[in-house]
């Protein structure tokens, strides 16, 4: 197996347990919130497209609050949150953040799922001055915008998940480094977001790395029958399918192109990023490659910590966005520990804890943490393949740039 160097400050993760902290950056606030309820709400998908995700993120936030609330809580106050599904639709997301936001009057938000739907969700909430923290959208334009008309940054929108722009290079640069593919077909789903910013990522980075890319085909998420798509990506004789689809698509590509014989490579993005798509594909996905946010395996103590933990509450294993949300609940409970909220002036309290996010320096599942100026990422990439009964294995690890 091959690995790429982790850089320094990942090393410090192995000696720091702090998966039950919520400890941060700068000085913590000694002032007590006793008595008090910090209530926060999530916009997750269940249901629909966006289910084979939502459900992981719900599980991994809700560990967090429990572990939180039996520690003590935060500075004494108990996190109270609500899960929301939007199945999978847009308008539906906008209205479940609207009534968190303005009715239940709730601190900061969690979510949507998709990208697709945080085109709604998240200029609302920076309209309405709310902190949100994105737990898996990964589209372009997420942050440092929004997905606003405006090209002002948004102050009020955050990401703990692995924006496709990092991730779907990063996963092309280190196949190309291992294997030198000259060839390539790019098979899209056209009609939501997450879907086309990959296929616009795959579409700019190719030639990087001097791999023609034969053809684009584009196909609707919904259709049944994605053989004659297949069809004519297999024929092409690529070295490379590229896959940029959510929900079980990418495994029924999969499945569908080894059946008609297809032996070369698979390539994708956050979409491959959870057991259920490399179950469903099973042998036919194995080695297919993704970047991720996290890894099972990892050994620092503040993954090791999250993954007994989650096993023990669940009878089963995490993946990327059990992670992800697990991560969110602990990096806003750093936020508000440190924020000095009121719990009176709510409209002050939610412009504190946002610019105490800007600051969030923890040990998560997801290696040390920190956002970046734009509200984005700072952490290590994990390449890693379906290993074809369901999991995942560890191909590279690449540091922050």
């Amino acid at each position: 197996m091959k690995r790429l160097h982790l850089v320094s400050w990942l090393a410090a993760a192995l000696v720091v347990a702090a998966c039950g902290s919520t400890g941060g950056g700068g000085t913590s606030n000694t002032n007590s919130y006793s008595g008090k309820t910090i209530k926060l709400g999530a916009i997750l998908s269940i249901t629909g497209a966006g289910g084979v995700y939502g459900p992981q993120s719900r599980d991994g936030m809700n560990l967090a609050v429990k572990q939180i609330n039996n520690s003590g809580g935060v500075n004494g106050a108990q996190i109270a949150l609500t899960i929301n599904d939007d199945a999978s639709l847009q308008p539906q997301s906008a209205q479940v953040a609207q009534k968190l936001i303005q009715e239940e009057q709730d601190l900061a938000l969690l979510g949507p799922t998709l990208s697709n739907s945080a085109v709604a969700v998240h200029p609302l909430a920076e309209s309405l001055k709310t902190p949100i923290l994105a737990v898996s959208t990964t589209g372009i334009n997420i942050v440092p915008n929004c997905n606003a008309p405006s090209t002002v940054p948004c102050k009020y929108v955050f990401r703990d998940s692995l924006g496709e722009e990092t991730a779907i290079p990063d996963n092309i640069k280190s196949y190309a480094a291992d294997s030198h593919p000259s060839t390539g077909v790019l098979l899209v789903a056209q009609d939501d977001k997450f879907s086309s910013d990959g296929g616009t990522i795959v579409q700019k980075t190719v030639g990087q790395y001097n791999i023609n890319l034969l053809k684009t085909i584009k196909f609707n998420k919904a259709e049944a029958d994605l053989s004659p798509y297949v069809t004519q990506a297999v024929q092409l004789k690529p070295d490379v399918i590229f896959i940029t689809s959510l929900g079980n698509i990418p495994s029924k590509i999969m499945t569908e192109a080894r059946k008609q014989g297809w032996t070369g490579q698979f390539l994708g993005g956050n979409g491959f990023n959870t057991a259920t798509v490399s179950k469903a594909a099973g042998d036919a996905g194995k080695g297919a490659r993704s970047a991720s946010a996290w890894y099972l395996g990892n050994t620092f103590p503040s993954n090791q910590d999250f993954v007994t933990a989650y096993r023990a509450e669940y009878n089963k294993d995490p993946d990327q966005f059990a992670a992800q949300g697990y991560a969110a609940i602990k990096i806003l409970a750093d936020a508000a520990k440190r924020a000095n909220l009121t719990f009176t002036d709510l409209a002050g309290d939610r412009d504190k804890l946002r610019a105490a996010m800007e600051s969030v320096n923890i040990q998560t599942p997801l290696g040390p943490f920190q956002f970046t100026s734009t509200h984005d990422v700072k952490q290590t990439v994990w390449v890693i393949a379906m290993d074809g009964v369901g999991g995942f294995t560890l191909v590279h690890q690449i540091n922050a740039s």
